[in-house]
């Protein structure tokens, strides 16, 4: 029977901390997407951007993209960034809001969502969801500064006419 205990490993625990405090990177390079597409100054962005919640900042970043770059390879790229930023909302979401607890024979157990007690993920498995949100900050960074982002926008302000 699950009780409302916490994972005894200290491993488990960093992991699960790590999710939370990437995520919320996450959430701000989305927010200096918003900033890039919008073409508003970084205090601007988040202000506008602190009262909105994951799904709602994928939501501003396409359409804002679609507005700025247009339909093309950016926004297929841009898209596709967005889509893994959905996954990882998910399942950050549904490790740090589910239910957590222990059991005497399994260990850490989650409440899933048919709302029965399963093993929890492992160290490890928690450990590569990290190393995912990582690696998907990582490339909207890189897109933003560096990448398909930053060109398709370059490209759209030279296409403008000048007045």
């Amino acid at each position: 029977m699950a009780n409302y205990g916490l994972p005894k490993g200290m491993r488990m625990m960093s992991a699960l901390g790590k999710i939370a405090l990437r995520h919320g990177q996450l959430e701000n390079s989305m927010k200096m997407v918003i900033k890039d597409l919008a073409g508003v100054e970084k205090q601007e962005a988040l202000d506008a951007t602190a009262m909105q919640n994951s799904r709602e900042l994928r939501e501003r970043i396409r359409k804002l993209a679609k507005q700025r770059i247009g339909e093309g390879p950016a926004l297929v790229q841009l898209d596709a960034l967005l889509h893994r930023a959905k996954l990882a909302a998910d399942k950050r979401n549904e490790l740090l809001h589910s239910t957590w607890g222990t059991d005497s024979e399994v260990g850490a157990v989650m409440r899933d969502a048919h709302h029965i007690f399963k093993k929890a993920p492992t160290a490890i498995q928690l450990e590569e969801t990290v190393e995912e949100i990582e690696a998907l900050l990582d490339d909207i960074v890189t897109a933003r500064l560096k990448g398909f982002l930053k060109e398709a926008l370059k490209n759209k302000s030279r296409a403008k006419p000048q007045e």
